[in-house]
């Protein structure tokens, strides 16, 4: 690398990491050096997981990336450094082959823009939740009050069998909503726990993406089959998943944009989910690649009846958040114009993993 390059790039705030085709390190600018907590001479001709390592590692993601000579997006990953330290970033890997074969990295330290984000949506957001939550009962349980009470008089009057199992369904569907709307108001979804393993519950997508007639977009598994079982309520978790899934697909059809849905698991290490620290979490990202949310509605589509010509959410959102809150767990959205990704954290038991350790000293 020309030496006046090389000056000018050490001098920019932009933190800069280029290996070549064998991800073998041939610079780190200075920024670079402070954030990944190294130096050029220390990691210059080594491997990149010599410097940094995500778990599981992302060694296959790169080759691809080479191979496809296209670029690989981290929304938030955790960096495990060298002398045990850990980052919470972003970054960009872009395939560069002018000349010879490399990899560029850029890293975006993402924990103050996480603090800022969460402050901003839990300060806007509990305004709104309790607004709508005190507006609730007003606005919608009255009105299904009167529809129910109107379809029992209308019972006693049309006697026909076609006329009473529509009315039934009025009735039946009117109790439906009211019950939704009492755990949206209420924020509390009855919960029947059990040790389950992940995957099976989302291997029921497959069958789920077919009945919507969406032949055409991909179902894509990014499994880390070391994943212990998780403590959840698979009915209510199903119902998320089916959610997020269902608003990919619509969006992607809607817009003629995208042809894939890619679900990816992995163990998350030392995380805080709503203020408390947990050692493991298990993480499920949801990732498409369809036409994005635009920008100014990634802070409000958790709310309930949020609803615009490019984003109409209406209560499943909101349902989606109140069962994951429930299992103690979070779930953020990030989006640009290459795709949306929706990250769901739900926390392990303690026990999990002192299992799975303890099994392997017994073998």
């Amino acid at each position: 690398m020309q030496k006046s390059l090389e000056t000018a790039l050490h001098k920019i705030s932009s933190k800069l990491l280029i290996t070549d085709k064998d991800l073998k390190v041939l610079f780190i600018n200075s920024s670079a050096e402070d954030f990944l907590n190294t130096t050029s001479k220390k990691c210059e001709g080594k491997l990149i997981h010599d410097v940094f390592i995500e778990k599981p590692t992302n060694n296959l993601e790169l080759l691809d990336l080479l191979e496809k000579k296209t670029y690989l997006k981290r929304h938030i990953t955790t960096l495990f450094l060298e002398g045990g330290l850990k980052k919470k970033c972003s970054f960009v890997a872009y395939y560069l082959g002018e000349e010879s074969e490399s990899i560029v990295f850029e890293f975006f330290d993402a924990e103050k823009q996480i603090l800022e984000k969460k402050a901003r949506r839990k300060s806007t957001g509990g305004v709104i939740t309790a607004a709508f939550s005190k507006g609730l009962a007003h606005e919608i349980k009255n009105p299904l009050s009167g529809i129910k009470g109107a379809a029992q008089l209308l019972s006693n009057k049309l006697k026909t069998k076609e006329n009473q199992e529509l009315l039934d369904i009025i009735s039946r569907e009117s109790d439906r909503i009211t019950n939704i709307v009492n755990q949206v108001s209420e924020k509390q979804f009855q919960l029947s726990l059990a040790k389950e393993n992940i995957h099976v519950v989302l291997e029921k997508l497959p069958d789920f993406i077919n009945s919507l007639d969406s032949r055409d977009i991909k179902f894509i598994r990014d499994y880390d089959p070391s994943l212990p079982l998780v403590n959840i309520d698979s009915s209510l978790i199903m119902q998320v998943f089916y959610n997020l899934t269902r608003n990919s697909i619509e969006a992607m059809i809607k817009a003629k944009v995208g042809t894939k849905i890619t679900v990816r698991t992995r163990v998350a290490s030392e995380v805080i989910i709503n203020g408390s620290f947990f050692k493991t979490a298990c993480e499920i990202d949801f990732i498409d690649n369809g036409p994005g949310i635009p920008e100014e509605y990634i802070d409000s589509i958790f709310f309930p009846l949020v609803s615009t010509k490019k984003v109409a959410s209406g209560l499943g959102l909101a349902i989606a958040k109140g069962i994951i809150n429930q299992h103690h767990g979070s779930i953020e959205c990030s989006s640009d114009s290459s795709g949306t990704n929706f990250s769901i954290l739900i926390p392990f038991p303690e026990e999990s993993f002192e299992e799975e350790n303890a099994e392997v000293l017994n073998v």
